[in-house]
């Protein structure tokens, strides 16, 4: 009995040893600075995700926002991701900016956003609003265009202003005229 017991120590040291004992896959992120909800299985798929989404094959490097959003970049490019929960299944939100750019016809690097509720954003640049709502796909989320793409009214030019008269130089004294 005790052979046996040894022998199972020994394997498990083995595994420990090997690397195989619950090492994470990125030793350069430091987990315990990254939100509740992270761990290696879920920052490796961001990683993923966040790769394609930004054209970068370079190393990401993370950012944690708080509340579960984080923002991952690299390549001169950045997004954020959040990431919701419900039940154990856990899901990547994609960056709004991914689909605005497309709706808007304007680069990421001009639209800002903000959060207007729980499941809506607000995306503004380039002359351009929208708002857009998270909807679930299957086991993900992606967001939809939830109103027109509008154009922001430029505000009108002032009324020109009638004329100042111009002094005349110091110089030169004015003639009295007689009526």
């Amino acid at each position: 009995m005790n052979l046996i017991r040894l022998s199972v120590v020994g394997v498990g040291v083995a595994f420990l040893v090997a690397g195989c004992g619950g090492r994470r896959s990125n030793a350069k992120v430091d987990f315990s600075q990254m939100g509740p909800s992270i761990n290696s299985k879920r920052y490796a798929n961001l990683e993923k995700i966040a790769a394609k989404d930004l054209k970068c094959d370079q190393e990401l490097t993370p950012q944690y926002l708080g509340e579960n959003q984080y923002q991952m970049i690299g390549c001169n490019v950045e997004g954020v991701y959040e990431l919701k929960c419900k039940v154990g299944q856990c899901s990547w939100v994609p960056d709004v900016r991914a689909r605005a750019e497309f709706d808007m016809g304007c680069s990421r690097f001009d639209l800002k956003t903000s959060k207007l509720d729980r499941v809506t954003a607000g995306v503004v640049g380039c002359g351009k609003r929208a708002t857009y709502r998270l909807l679930k796909e299957g086991y993900g989320y992606s967001w939809v265009l939830n109103s027109p793409v509008a154009q922001d009214e430029t505000p009108a030019p002032a009324p020109a202003a009638a004329p100042v008269p111009v002094p005349a130089p110091a110089d030169e004294v004015p003639v009295p005229t007689e009526l």
